[in-house]
């Protein structure tokens, strides 16, 4: 089993880190559509593949000179994220990684590529991408007036759920946060840059959430 951040499914712990990280995301980008919320949500799940997939074929660009293609494209248009990574998801296995701060950070470009070609094993399944979407959806209807239940339930049918389709974020979304990422695992991109965990994806700890507090 992948390693993941140690909580219970069931617990109460695990409910109000979803939630944290449900309300995070929107209230960082007010503009998302469902299409988007479903995007980050598979991303945090199951990686993004089709990058993999695609450079398979001979006559595509090897994925380091693609990066450095995009890295200089960023810096000499001076469109370049605020920051290194993003959360993904609610399962905690991918996080987004911004490529052009990561090396201004000075830091290996290759070792992006090798968290990419390592990221399969990290995979989530099926069934708990679908009772995240399930719990995320009825969260969102509960909370919020910007999407109703027919809204998903449209939406759904519209990109053939069952199916659990990779679709991209909208034509908005990729034009309000333009920036070039990579999605890899976020237990490897820790484990070699530490001094990036900031924690923001981690629900803050009070002091009596302690059972010996």
């Amino acid at each position: 089993m992948i390693p993941t951040i140690s909580i219970e499914t069931n617990s109460v712990a695990n409910i109000d880190q979803k939630i944290f990280a449900v309300k995070k995301f929107l209230s960082e980008n007010p503009e998302v559509e469902l299409q988007d919320i479903y995007r980050w949500l598979y991303y945090g799940e199951f990686g993004y593949e089709e990058e993999l997939s695609y450079f398979k074929g001979e006559k595509s660009k090897p994925q380091l000179i693609r990066i450095l293609d995009e890295i200089k494209e960023e810096t000499e248009k001076s469109q370049i994220s605020p920051k290194i990574w993003e959360p993904m998801g609610l399962a905690q296995r991918f996080v987004m990684v911004f490529i052009t701060p990561y090396s201004q950070a000075e830091c290996p470009i290759n070792r992006i590529v090798n968290l990419m070609e390592r990221a399969p094993a990290f995979r989530g399944t099926r069934m708990h991408f679908k009772l995240d979407w399930a719990f995320l959806k009825d969260y969102i209807i509960r909370t919020s007036d910007k999407f109703s239940k027919q809204d998903f339930y449209g939406f759904e049918d519209r990109i053939n759920f069952h199916q659990l389709p990779d679709v991209p974020f909208t034509k908005r979304f990729r034009e309000l946060k333009p920036y070039n990422y990579r999605v890899i695992p976020r237990k490897l991109f820790f484990d070699f840059f530490p001094e990036f965990d900031n924690k923001e994806d981690i629900l803050p700890t009070r002091p009596k959430d302690s059972l010996i507090d």
